[in-house]
């Protein structure tokens, strides 16, 4: 037997005729691992803060159409009765073309649709990389065939704050609190490297009142290095499944959002 000590202070004993090397380098991991493990601080009771998110976005472009130089505004809100939308097409030889309607998260991007009888009456909005691509079903680009990238204005857009609330309840249960919903939603909590996941789910009823596929959110929360009773939400990720026409589940959208500016939750 042979006896072996570590920078923890304790002491293992290993059978070296027994076991063979890659086993003993296990063995050693899964101890380190389990021993600083036991190191983190566990979240218990109530964490309280603000999640910042947007009122409205602006995003702007310019394009080129037969030489001219047009521009593209784009405005998308979130309002309790839903989420309207209004396009601007701005051109040097013509009135300016105002356009309202409606928008909504698709598989992986935004649509904007209208029903005032002109074409086309559907736009996508999709992310690549800081800019978003801005799509019809038949194509859309400049007069050189470059597509149409909108940028957010950040000046322009505006953001407002939402109370947000975690309940850190016995085995490994949490309850969860946000603005927009009536009533508190139950999920789980784990270790996921030295961050703390929640994951919830929630339901929401359409416009006919039927109740749609359940959102999964989840949350990475870090405790706050300058005082170790806050906790600091890191990212949050959404995931909503879509249904085919006969009702059977195809691969789920998914959204992430990084917070530059962490939101911190105190005990309250």
């Amino acid at each position: 037997m042979k006896k072996i000590s570590f920078i923890f202070n304790h002491d293992y004993i290993f059978p070296t005729h027994a076991i063979m090397p890659h086993q003993v380098n296990l063995f050693i991991l899964f101890n380190l691992f389990f021993l600083c493990s036991c190191g983190q601080k566990e979240p218990e009771g109530s964490f309280k803060g603000e999640i910042k998110d947007w009122v409205y976005e602006v995003f702007e472009a310019p394009l080129v159409v037969q030489g001219n130089q047009c521009s593209i505004k784009v405005v998308l809100r979130q309002v309790p009765e839903g989420f309207p939308c209004q396009l601007t097409f701005t051109h040097p030889k013509m009135k300016e073309v105002i356009r309202t309607g409606k928008w909504k998260v698709e598989d992986g991007y935004r649509s904007i649709f209208f029903e005032d009888g002109k074409s086309p009456s559907e736009y996508f909005i999709v992310k690549s990389g800081a800019r978003f691509a801005f799509q019809t079903k038949d194509g859309l680009s400049n007069d050189d065939g470059s597509p149409i990238l909108l940028m957010r204005n950040e000046g322009k857009s505006r953001k407002a704050s939402y109370p947000f609330r975690i309940v850190f309840l016995e085995n490994k249960k949490v309850q969860v609190e946000t603005a927009g919903q009536e009533q508190a939603f139950s999920g789980t909590w784990k270790w996921g490297g030295d961050k703390i996941t929640v994951s919830v789910h929630f339901e929401k009823k359409n416009e006919l009142g039927k109740v749609e596929p359940k959102e999964t959110y989840k949350y990475f929360l870090s405790w706050e290095k300058d005082d170790g009773n806050n906790l600091c939400l890191d990212k949050m990720l959404i995931t909503r499944p879509f249904l085919n026409e006969d009702g059977t589940r195809r691969q789920s959208w998914m959204s992430s959002l990084i917070f530059s500016d962490r939101p911190v939750l105190k005990p309250n």
